[in-house]
């Protein structure tokens, strides 16, 4: 009789619509929490325990390195996902993909400016996707690896980068920034006088960009030696790209 009630109400479930059998599952996981939450910890806590026991030979010093390096391992994920939950939630990036990429430490400055990154998500990635660091635009993918999780950012500083960007203040005027090495760049020909400080933005590009990103800042402006009428400016970064650690690189409208 108890095998025939189990089995009646078996068929009864397996037939029910699934919005109601997931109502009932929210339910009984609501009821139920406390009592599955502590059996969970209760279980982490004993499986842990018996990894720990069944280590052979170790020391009470091995085991607190140990821990130690799972809590600062812990403590990195953490930072990323809060800077992953930063960007998602940023009304600019709707519909857009980031990929945390960390920076392997090189030297910035000399005639090139690159970065190599490690990243374990490159599928994706593709040359001219920008590269933010620090909320503000460091430089453009230049080269994949996917074979070995890396690739290669070319800095706006490089001499090699052109970007097409406006300066605050000159409303509607569009120029070109070009990389000059040493940790600057130049706007050349520019219309109108501008004052150190005044922010620089990389512009818009589809596919690539949706919205205009801060890429540096005006740090000189000088008249134009062939055109007196016209000026020069000198742009360094909008942050400190040698003390990065790490990268987001923007994919736009990602593939699902």
């Amino acid at each position: 009789m108890l095998f025939t009630w189990f089995m009646l109400t078996g068929l009864i479930f397996l037939f029910t619509p699934q919005t109601l059998t997931s109502k009932f599952q929210l339910a009984f996981v609501h009821v139920f929490r406390w009592p599955l939450s502590i059996g969970a910890d209760l279980a982490l806590t004993a499986q842990t325990r018996q990894t720990l026991t069944d280590a052979p030979g170790r020391s009470e010093t091995q085991y607190l390195n140990y821990i130690a390096s799972l809590e600062e391992t812990l403590d990195q994920q953490r930072r990323k996902f809060a800077k992953l939950y930063k960007l998602y939630n940023t009304y600019v990036w709707e519909g857009t993909d980031f990929a945390l990429a960390d920076v392997i430490p090189a030297t910035v400055g000399g005639a090139r400016n690159e970065l190599t990154i490690s990243c374990r998500k490159t599928n994706g990635l593709v040359k001219d996707h920008f590269v933010l660091g620090d909320e503000c635009i460091i430089g453009t993918i230049s080269d994949v690896f996917p074979q070995i999780s890396k690739a290669r950012v070319a800095l706006v500083t490089d001499p090699a980068s052109k970007i097409r960007v406006k300066i605050a203040g000159l409303a509607g005027l569009k120029y070109i920034m070009k990389g000059s090495g040493n940790n600057s760049a130049k706007v050349e020909m520019v219309k109108n006088e501008v004052k150190v400080g005044q922010n620089v933005f990389a512009l818009k590009k589809p596919g690539f960009l949706d919205a205009p990103m801060i890429v540096g800042k005006v740090s000189e402006c000088k008249r134009n030696q062939k055109y007196p009428a016209l000026w020069d400016l000198t742009v360094v970064p909008a942050c400190d790209v040698g003390q990065l650690e790490d990268v987001a690189v923007i994919i736009m409208n990602p593939q699902k």
